[in-house]
């Protein structure tokens, strides 16, 4: 099973290869975000993964020309590493660097080098955040007439909606910030090159948890 997901993702590569680089990943942040596709709200039922993914990157590149590093350049290999790292996490329910349930993909390492060997240094963040905009609490509520949960602000009653895609990018980003270990990986100029992926958790309003997504960058450098 473990191969023929690596397999299934190796022709993934290769059949948005091209949407990648020419679509979402040959602008600048200022370019991907000022798309209107940025400020829609993410229907996590059924989300544009790819744009998702993109988001991220972008967001990754505001922070490091915020400090005065160069961008990072996108990698097909690291993205596919990251990809399905994420996918992983959020339907085998785990959070964590190490994945339990294959060898080929145990590491960082191990997952970037199933698709390239270019790199001397790797390093890996993962996170999982909600994907609504909540208050400090929320509720939960079972709504009959469409068979699922709800979530509401507990302040004022009023519904929990998802983020837009560009504001979700920069939510995560911003977590990974105020993280040290996270925040040293997004501003070392050791790494030059980047792939994001985020994975949103199915059925999210079948549970009473609330949505989320689970995350991952895979960083790269030559030297």
């Amino acid at each position: 099973m473990e191969t023929l997901i690596v397999f299934a993702l190796y022709l993934y590569s290769h059949l948005w290869f091209d949407l990648h680089k020419t679509q979402y990943y040959a602008v600048e942040e200022g370019r991907f975000f000022a798309l209107p596709k940025s400020n829609e709200l993410i229907p996590l039922q059924n989300p544009d993964t790819l744009f998702l993914d993109a988001a991220v990157f972008h967001a990754s590149n505001e922070v490091r020309r915020q400090h005065g590093l160069p961008a990072f350049q996108y990698d097909p290999g690291l993205y596919l590493a990251s990809s399905g790292h994420a996918t992983s996490m959020v339907y085998r329910m785990f959070f964590n660097h190490t994945n339990p349930y294959s060898p080929y993909e145990r590491t960082a390492q191990r997952r970037v080098e199933l698709y390239t060997k270019r790199f001397k240094r790797i390093g890996e963040n993962i996170g999982k955040y909600q994907t609504v905009v909540s208050g400090d609490f929320m509720i939960a509520r079972w709504n009959r007439r469409q068979n699922q949960y709800e979530f509401l602000n507990e302040s004022d009653n009023k519904p929990c909606i998802p983020f837009t895609y560009a504001a979700y990018a920069r939510f995560v980003v911003e977590q990974w910030m105020a993280s040290l270990p996270h925040r040293n990986n997004l501003l070392n100029p050791a790494y030059t090159y980047l792939g994001c992926a985020a994975r949103l958790s199915p059925e999210p309003y079948l549970h009473k948890k609330a949505p989320y997504a689970s995350l991952v960058q895979n960083f790269g450098g030559e030297r």
